[in-house]
């Protein structure tokens, strides 16, 4: 009895509301990794970790030491901070391996500023013939 009177106490000091903090943790960790684009097995491989281990941070279901949380903010180029600051996080619907390393609009905005460099180009080659013509008729005036 005594030994679950102590880990109740020990679970509610690090409750806030109805999320532990290892759970808002392990959601931070999460979402930052979908928006890397990186899934739990590349990640836990990359900070030295097992999958197993890696999927229970991010569930919450236990705490990352300190090690793994510089290693998984240098990885995901975050902020440390980041994995604890309350905040509202986006998640990108798109794949962003679908695009390289840009994103939907940066794509088409690329696409755009391709077909305006295109179109000068054109204009260019259309107007060269006629700049190398003038001179020849410049010479034939000499003449």
């Amino acid at each position: 009895m005594t030994n679950m009177y102590y880990i109740l106490i020990i679970n509610l000091g690090l409750c806030s509301g109805n999320l532990c903090v290892s759970k808002k943790v392990g959601d931070r960790i999460r979402k930052y990794r979908q928006l890397a684009g990186f899934n739990q097995e590349y990640v836990a491989e990359e900070i030295g970790m097992s999958g197993g281990n890696f999927g229970k941070i991010e569930r919450g279901e236990i705490d990352v030491n300190t090690e793994y949380l510089f290693k998984l903010a240098k990885l995901l180029k975050v902020p440390i901070s980041e994995f604890f600051e309350e905040k509202q996080i986006s998640i990108v619907t798109e794949r962003p391996s679908s695009y390289g390393f840009v994103n939907k609009s940066d794509f088409e905005g690329l696409t755009e500023i391709v077909k305006k460099l295109a179109h000068e180009v054109e204009q260019l080659r259309e107007a060269l013939p006629q700049q190398k013509k003038a001179p020849k008729k410049l010479q034939k005036k000499k003449k």
